[in-house]
């Protein structure tokens, strides 16, 4: 029987029979009913005295007094799960029970907890419940059990859930009121009973709309247009190309989309164009800073406390670790956690943060200048604030024993370092206080395993939603989804996603509670597959709303999966009615919706139309390109004219493969670099510096001129305790300490204690162990044992020595100042360093020595300079003679030899001997630096084999390779001269 009308002009029709009653229309969602009135208002006239409600809503309205006199209260659906979580636990002790403690996990639980609110919707009560309903007679005893004792806790309590309400129901509406519901409306039993029992009889059902496909349809209301697309990237892209080519007002559309990957899809894109749009069902609390800030410390938590995401959450302003009356900055505190060494583990922030700084083997020749001790002094401000704020951050053993703690922990951390930059951050915070009450009246477990406390903290999470518009807002598009779409009443509607798998559904059964086990109970219980029909029905029956023009769309190929995909069933439809082809079939549909857009859609016949706006840059570019002919044959020009970044990378690689060594090689030509060089205050170079210069002058530009400094970060490795340079630490201040002690009563020979030099490793290495905590007994064990045979290497090797050891870890100053070191007659450089250790092997003659923990194999016997790389047994020993005579010591002072020193199982006790009495090739390679350093080149190192361990390797890619023929071509020979020579300086 056809019904005259459209459901909103029926629901007009009967508020207007009685205007001055007051009336009530019962709508599926609160959105939905005022939606319906708005539009009313709109199309048809305006209404008074009417309200919207839920059942919900309106039931507890009229019993909420009742409740609050004899003591009750309403709890809702996360106590209902706790209270069902607590009563599995209490049975999983139960001898032959359904579920075990073990399986009591949080997908579990939901269908345990979904089964008991089916029963109780349903009005179903344990002792009217026969085990032999259910499939497995064991499965109906559990299922019994959990009702009964759900039932008894909620009595012991004063509680009661919503179907508990129809008891307390004892008045019914006022003669002056009405109640309206549309029909079909499905309602479980128990809310069916409420209403009749509150109703009165007085409940008057408007027959909602027809589904959109149907033949009593009114669609097509206005114009209706198809496409498809290769992806939902593509797909979205695409439906907002339409909406701008097409001048729509934003506020004029409606998107209503299958799933929250398309909500996301939209806000991302829209955010990129600056789109504004409101979203029905808001977006994931992740989508804010506060929600990401949340998630980010669970992995934090899960991660075993890595530095690396915290360092993340700083960089991203989701947390803040900033001190304003310090002076202190985030930017501050991320640089003292990634030079720290933390890694991970709460112990090694505590520690490493806490304990003065390790100097390691590789800056053993470099002692802080005083703007370094300030920046030292500084450094150390910070982590002593980091210490503190962390100390206070940590979860103690009770957050991390329940979701109820671990819930706390996260809102007290982001209560006291959170970031609440926008009113999102600030509602996402005080839901999850909200959430934080509640469980305090749950009967959460006191204790629980780490991994699945963590499941229910992020489910909790996963449920928060921020900017939720439940109408549609003024100048936004209106983002809604299938179970509440089409009843904007926007002129402009798109139904994105109309592809078979979105649109048919899944139909799931609850394990707890089959599809058979529903017919057999009976009482009104519905199965999965009723359940799917009904929903179906009514987003068919409110898509039946829809007024104006509708474009349909699809993704027919999902390009991650490589797989096509097929329109939906109503979709098809739709097309039948729109074509006036009633048996069209799904090729016929193909053919008409032609080849699918793509991403930037330039082939697409109404997106190269020239007054057509374009979507963005990239869509502008391409139908340029598309539709201009003269641009196809030189598209690299346009785009680079569009894109001057582009073109500024071309040239660089071009400069690079060409012949002549340019600014973009590293060579730094004109006034600017010599003003730079000329002009600056003398500086102290390490011998180090003046090595790195000559490995790799790129590097030293990087480090010393630019001053990047290269992150340290340290990754989770279970297997390893020290890295190599903090091994070198360890061992150089065991050597230290028990030469200084053996040596401190100046009697020669020295007479060794292998007892005293093991207490003091082991003493040591517990040292190092309380700074930098072992990741297991096992790897400090191993790690311990190879460093105890290095010393025993060492130690072998001191038995054997025949000179009398004078200074250890000697600084070259004098009154606190750098060494000024007279390389010439022209030339002289400041110098500072470090010297391992000083020995006299005769009166006035003496030898230094440098010890290396690493290989021996850079070091050749006959390699003096290297190529410039080994210049520190040259420099320190000039620096060495230079300090005994300017301090007094020995004014006669005569440096005969400096050795490279291997005291390691590595190394074999290898000793490298440098004779010093060819001093004036020191200088000759010295001047060659300077001199490279002063005509601005800073190309790459002539061996690209070192460029694998460089920590600017990611800057640099393959240019050391690209420079190889560069070195060696003409062009190049007058410039590069005096560097080459370095490089060839054996």
């Amino acid at each position: 029987m056809k019904v005259e009308g459209t459901f909103l002009e029926r629901l007009y029709d009967a508020i207007r029979k009685e205007p001055f009653r007051r009336k009530i229309v019962i709508a599926p969602s609160y959105m939905e009913g005022q939606s319906w009135l708005m539009r009313i208002c709109r199309e048809l006239g305006p209404v008074m005295n009417t309200e919207i409600h839920t059942v919900q809503s309106f039931v507890r309205s009229e019993v909420e007094f009742s409740l609050y006199k004899q003591g009750v209260t309403l709890i809702g659906d996360q106590r209902s799960f706790w209270i069902v979580h607590h009563i599995m636990e209490q049975i999983a002790s139960d001898v032959d029970t359904y579920i075990s403690m073990d399986q009591v996990k949080p997908g579990i639980v939901m269908h345990v907890h979904q089964a008991i609110m089916d029963l109780r919707r349903a009005g179903v009560k344990a002792e009217e419940l026969r085990r032999d309903q259910l499939l497995s007679q064991q499965k109906g005893i559990y299922v019994k059990k959990v009702l009964s004792a759900y039932e008894r806790f909620l009595n012991q309590r004063r509680w009661t859930d919503f179907p508990g309400l129809l008891p307390y129901i004892s008045t019914q509406l006022p003669e002056n009121v009405e109640l309206f519901l549309p029909d079909p409306m499905p309602l479980p039993p128990v809310f069916a009973w409420m209403m009749e029992r509150l109703s009165n009889g007085r409940m008057t059902r408007i027959v909602a709309d027809s589904s959109f496909t149907d033949v009593q349809s009114t669609l097509p209301f206005g114009e209706v247009q198809f496409y498809h697309a290769t992806g939902r990237m593509a797909e979205v892209r695409e439906a907002l190309r339409r909406i701008i080519q097409g001048r729509m007002p934003l506020d004029e559309v409606e998107m209503i989309v299958p799933d929250e990957e398309y909500t996301l899809a939209i806000s991302t894109m829209c955010a990129s164009l600056g789109l504004s749009c409101s979203f029905a069902d808001g977006l994931p609390a992740i989508t804010s800073g506060m929600g990401r800030a949340a998630h980010f410390l669970l992995n934090w938590l899960e991660s075993g406390y890595q530095v690396r995401p915290l360092v993340s959450m700083l960089q991203q302003q989701l947390i803040t670790f900033s001190e304003r009356e310090q002076g202190i900055t985030n930017a501050d505190c991320i640089r003292a956690l990634e030079k720290s060494g933390i890694g991970w583990g709460k112990e090694r922030y505590l520690k490493l943060l806490g304990s003065g700084d390790v100097r390691l083997q590789g800056d053993s020749d470099e002692r802080p200048e005083e703007r370094e001790r300030k920046e030292q002094r500084r450094d150390d401000e910070i982590k002593k604030h980091l210490t503190n704020l962390l100390g206070e951050l940590f979860p103690d053993e009770e957050a991390l024993s329940s979701p109820k703690g671990i819930w706390g922990w996260l809102v007290n951390v982001l209560d006291r370092v959170g970031v609440s930059g926008t009113e999102e951050d600030a509602i996402v915070l005080q839901e999850m206080r909200g959430i934080a009450n509640e469980l305090q009246e749950c009967p959460v477990p006191d204790l629980m395993p780490f991994q699945q406390m963590l499941l229910y903290a992020r489910d909790m999470l996963q449920e928060l939603r921020v900017g939720v518009q439940r109408l549609p807002k003024p100048g936004s598009l209106y983002i809604s989804s299938l179970p509440n779409g089409g009843i904007s009443g926007r002129k402009q509607t798109f139904l994105l996603g109309m592809d078979e798998h979105s649109w048919s559904g899944n139909i799931r059964q609850n394990p707890m509670l089959l599809d058979e086990e529903c017919r057999r109970i009976g009482a009104g219980l519905q199965t999965a597959v009723q359940r799917q029909r009904d929903r179906q029905r009514l987003r068919d029956g409110r898509l039946g709303m829809i007024s104006g023009n509708i474009t349909c769309s699809f993704s027919s190929y999902d390009l991650a999966e490589g797989a096509t995909a097929s329109p939906a069933f109503q979709l098809l439809q739709v097309f039948r009615k729109v074509s006036g082809e009633p048996n069209a079939d799904y090729e016929m549909l193909h053919r008409s919706l032609g080849e699918p857009v793509g991403y930037l859609d330039v082939e697409q016949p109404s997106s190269t139309e020239q007054n057509g706006l374009p979507l963005d840059g990239s869509h502008y570019v391409f139908r340029q390109i598309r539709t201009n002919v003269n641009l196809m044959k030189d598209r690299q020009s346009f785009i680079e004219s569009v894109y001057p970044s582009l073109r500024q990378g071309r040239l660089v690689l071009e400069a690079r493969g060409s012949s002549q060594v340019t600014e973009h090689d590293g060579y730094i030509a004109g006034d600017e670099w010599a003003d730079y060089w000329k002009g600056r205050d003398e500086r102290t170079l390490s011998a180090s510096q003046l090595e790195k210069y000559a490995e790799c002058p790129m590097r030293y530009f990087f480090q010393y001129v630019l001053r990047i400094r290269v992150k340290d970060q340290v990754t989770f490795d279970r297997t390893s305790w020290l890295k190599p340079n903090e091994r070198g630490s360890l061992l150089h201040e065991v050597y230290r300490r028990y030469m200084t002690e053996v040596s401190a009563n100046k009697i020669m020979p020295i007479t060794h204690d292998h007892a005293r030099l093991l207490r003091i490793a082991e003493e040591t290495i517990l040292l190092y162990a309380e700074r930098i905590p072992a990741p297991s007994p096992h790897v400090f064990k191993r790690e311990r044992q190879a460093m105890l045979r290095d010393i025993e290497v060492f130690y072998r090797m001191e038995l054997q020595a025949n000179t009398a050891p004078r200074f250890f870890e000697q600084e070259l100053i004098v009154d606190g100042q750098p060494l000024h070191l007279e390389l010439g007659e022209d030339m002289a450089i400041t110098l500072r360093g470090i010297v391992d250790r000083i020995d006299q092997v005769a009166p006035h003659q003496y030898r230094i020595i440098d010890y290396k923990t690493g290989s021996p194999r850079p070091y050749k016997e006959n390699g003096m300079f290297a190529g410039g790389t080994q210049l520190q047994h040259a420099l320190y020993a000039m620096g060495t003679e230079l300090w005994l005579r300017q301090t007094g010591v020995d004014y006669d002072a005569k440096v005969l030899e400096a050795s490279y020193v291997f005291p390691s199982e590595r190394g074999h006790g290898q000793v490298i001997a440098r004779s010093q009495t060819e001093r004036h090739r020191v200088t000759e390679v010295i001047r060659g630096i300077l001199s490279s350093m002063e005509q601005g080149l800073f190309i790459p190192a002539s061996n690209p084999a070192i460029c694998r361990y460089c920590d600017y390797a990611a800057v640099c890619g393959e240019h050391a390779e690209l420079m190889a023929d560069k070195r060696k071509d003409e062009v190049n020979s007058e410039l590069l001269h005096t560097l080459l020579e370095v490089g060839n300086i054996e």
